[in-house]
């Protein structure tokens, strides 16, 4: 059994993410008031906001040491905020809006996505942190910018590759791209599924990435030479994956679009939570709640619970009971 809390936004949720100690939990949807949230992650209450965007949020992402968070945005912009004031550090200008940010390994840089428009291709940014609060809000200027081919149209999510050398690219036309952060170049390409990559995370040694499609495939990627380990077949578009730190298990999540579910009548069970074995690949059951797709999944770094957050505008946060946590075949050795 699994006991579940509700948390509410407005609109529907864009991101979910954790801190490394697992203690908070940091929520960002499309509302015009209060978009990004911080609640305890053990009981569900709310601590606060942070307030300034003036679109909606697409992504976040929260430093090791939980200081500081970065924000991207549909109204051109990235900020920087200081997690337990929510005082607003810095604001970094974009011409597009920024879909997607991430802090690096050791958190002395962070890069933003920004979306493709027009004839203006997506790019990705690189700046740096600075120890200095002072010395970050002078500098806002990106220390590297990486162009993305045209044709991708979107980069969905991004990831930083072993020591920062280079990112790793989730796109819409169903790639992963390997870019260079020292030249700023394409290394690789690979052709890892047949329609949009939503979704791209790591495991929790960052030895494989899991990959969430709308072609209805998760993937299970060696992330090292981005081999195709494992493969799970939901049959029905996919929006978020995420692997657990404890057990051999990956949740898959997503639906079809709102449009879709009211000429198909598809029913909520679709937007289940779906639970494989991340060797065996064996579906081992699934976990119900949404009233639409499924936009994010994030595990607890602790692996005794999951966040999920929906197009219906609440997350949920799933906690396990003893029944599934006593399954020490499956517990990783530390």
């Amino acid at each position: 059994m699994i006991k579940t809390i509700k948390l509410s936004h407005e609109k529907p949720i864009t991101d979910v993410k954790y801190n490394s100690a697992g203690d908070l939990l940091f929520t960002s949807a499309k509302d015009k008031v209060g978009p990004i949230n911080v609640w305890w992650a053990e009981n569900g209450e709310r601590i606060g906001t942070y307030d300034g965007h003036k679109g909606a949020i697409y992504s976040i992402d929260v430093t090791h040491d939980s200081s500081l968070l970065i924000s991207g945005s549909a109204d051109n912009h990235a900020k920087m905020w200081e997690v337990e004031t929510g005082k607003e550090i810095t604001d970094y200008q974009h011409q597009n809006g920024v879909r997607w940010v991430a802090f690096s390994q050791g958190d002395d840089k962070f890069l933003t996505v920004t979306d493709q428009s027009m004839n203006v291709a997506p790019e990705i940014f690189i700046y740096k942190v600075y120890k200095d609060r002072k010395d970050q809000m002078k500098n806002n200027q990106s220390v590297q910018n990486i162009k993305v081919p045209l044709k991708l149209h979107k980069v969905h999510q991004a990831l930083w590759g072993f020591h920062n050398e280079t990112v790793i690219t989730a796109n819409s036309d169903g790639t992963i791209r390997i870019f260079s952060t020292e030249r700023g170049k394409e290394l690789q390409v690979v052709q890892a599924h047949t329609d949009n990559i939503m979704s791209i995370q790591y495991d929790k040694y960052r030895g494989t990435i899991l990959t969430a499609s709308k072609d209805g495939f998760g993937k299970l990627i060696d992330s090292r030479n981005f081999e195709i380990i494992k493969k799970y077949s939901t049959g029905r578009p996919l929006n978020s994956g995420a692997i657990s730190p404890l057990m051999d298990h990956v949740i898959l999540g997503g639906g079809e679009e709102a449009d879709e579910v009211t000429r198909s009548a598809a029913s909520s069970n679709q937007f289940k939570v779906k639970f494989y074995h991340s060797i065996f690949c064996d579906e081992l059951g699934s976990v119900v709640g949404h009233f639409g797709p499924i936009n994010c999944l994030a595990f607890n770094p602790n692996g005794r619970s999951f966040a999920s957050g929906g197009e219906d505008g609440f997350v949920r946060l799933h906690y396990f009971d003893q029944s599934y946590l006593s399954r020490t075949d499956e517990i990783y050795n530390y």
